[in-house]
């Protein structure tokens, strides 16, 4: 085994099970006690974890110091310390840093260089919507399962941003069902709704024109409680974008640059510009409208359901109304 190990990222699940195979490595290659630090603020006394370092040379045994990072990012001692950790380990030892998403300073530092030379570097990205079916269906064959789309995209639906409950409802799958070929009905009963939705994914689906994942978002951030004002100041974000890039492509300003000028970044951008292609221009004056008497639903200064506004704005904005 290496003596250090650093798991950076996003996706909890991802993290949590490296960090139980190095685990359960270690504790056969011997290593028989652990200590575990939490650093929940930039100000951490990391004394306690050099100075228990320091003794580990007084005890026969083999020791996991694990060290997990809770802020946004590791302060400057953090980097100290794994820095010095990765060149002059402390004998008998094995680090387990488990940090968050690194930006590219952070993976272009000397510390990282030191840690990714002299231990294993684990990075643990956030799986992606379009990526989804793809991990779920490895780890439905891991569970001895062969599933058709169809089971894949129900799980998907179910599950959607939340892989930790994902896992979860798979390893029921394989106490509850027999192992081989899965159907959606076998499925219905056994399998929660589990999926957590993020506002942004509302407005993603607005702009690209997926009526049933607009509805569906909606009523899942509806149920988890997430405010109308909130939802309602974002699409009217886009709308104004729209309206700002279709009056730039009018005045001959490419694309690319009228989405830089609406300030239309990411993923955001992607899907911006598939509207663009989608939407008609005319439709813009009235979207403003609708816009205006959505807000004004939504802070309780007009007549009418917000949250029904809300649900019709996508077949809208597409030309389905």
């Amino acid at each position: 085994m290496k003596t250090l190990y650093l798991i950076h990222g996003d996706e909890l699940i991802t993290k949590i099970e490296a960090a139980d195979a190095i685990r359960e490595d270690a504790r056969k290659a011997g290593y028989s006690e652990r200590d575990h630090y939490v650093v929940d603020s930039q100000h951490f006394d990391w004394s306690k974890v050099t100075d228990a370092s320091d003794n580990l040379s007084l005890f026969a045994t083999l020791r996991i110091v694990e060290i997990t990072i809770n802020t946004a990012k590791p302060s400057a001692d953090a980097c100290a310390f794994f820095e010095s950790s990765a060149k002059d380990p402390a004998p008998d030892t094995l680090y387990l840093f488990n940090v968050p998403k690194l930006d590219r300073s952070a993976t272009e530092s000397a510390w990282f260089a030191a840690c990714s030379r002299s231990g294993d570097v684990i990075a643990a990205p956030l799986v992606e919507r379009e990526q989804l079916p793809g991990w779920i269906g490895k780890r439905l064959k891991k569970y001895g399962f062969e599933a058709t789309r169809d089971v894949v995209d129900f799980l998907c639906e179910r599950c959607e941003g939340n892989l930790l409950a994902a896992k979860q409802e798979i390893e029921k799958l394989s106490l509850l069902l027999p192992k081989g070929e899965l159907k959606v009905e076998d499925l219905v009963a056994a399998v929660a709704d589990v999926a957590r939705y993020d506002p942004n994914e509302l407005s993603e689906s607005f702009l690209r024109g997926d009526l049933a994942r607009y509805s569906r978002v909606l009523e899942g951030l509806h149920a988890e409680g997430e405010q109308a004002p909130r939802l309602s100041w974002m699409i009217s974000e886009d709308v104004h974008a729209l309206a700002h890039i279709f009056l730039a492509r009018r005045q001959g300003v490419p694309v690319a640059q009228a989405l830089r000028n609406a300030r239309v970044w990411g993923k955001r951008q992607k899907a911006m510009e598939h509207a663009t292609s989608v939407i008609a221009p005319q439709r813009i004056a009235a979207l403003l409208k609708r816009c205006a008497t959505l807000d004004a639903q939504s802070k309780g200064q007009a007549a009418g359901d917000a949250w029904l506004t809300l649900g019709s704005m996508a077949a809208f904005a597409h030309g389905e109304l």
